[in-house]
């Protein structure tokens, strides 16, 4: 795909974030702004200038292992542009950027019902942790 750019977030992008966001997390409907930072940030795809892809990372330190790691977070493509490899290019745009910021391991979650996410995350060299996640809201 010649048109595909994949860059970091900018606040031009918000728009279309949050409207690829709406279509596929249930997310608030009173988000106004996308702050990033050095250590949290934002990717995104486009083509021809339109926002097709997210996903947003957080950088962490483990001091337990001296190292700063990725979590990524809201990994998703709008549903007309899935199956082009948008979401593998975006993948390796962070790898890319991981490796500059001297990162040591990369984390996400998925849920077990997002087959062909699950696969790609695998071809992409992530494994399955042996975990479950909890969640206590407050």
């Amino acid at each position: 795909m010649d048109n595909l750019v994949i860059r970091k977030y900018v606040n031009d992008d918000f728009d279309g974030v949050i409207n690829l966001l709406k279509n596929h997390f249930n997310i608030s409907d009173d988000i106004y702004s996308l702050d990033d930072s050095v250590n949290n940030f934002g990717i995104v795809a486009l083509v021809d200038e339109k926002v097709v892809g997210y996903i947003r990372i957080d950088k962490l330190n483990n001091p337990f292992k001296n190292s700063n790691y990725y979590l990524l977070n809201y990994v998703c493509v709008d549903s007309n542009y899935q199956n082009m490899n948008i979401a593998t290019k975006m993948l390796e745009f962070i790898f890319n950027i991981a490796k500059d910021d001297n990162i040591s391991y990369i984390e996400l979650t998925s849920k077990s019902s997002r087959e062909a996410a699950n696969h790609l995350y695998l071809k992409m060299g992530f494994v399955i942790r042996n975990t479950n996640v909890f969640r206590k809201e407050m």
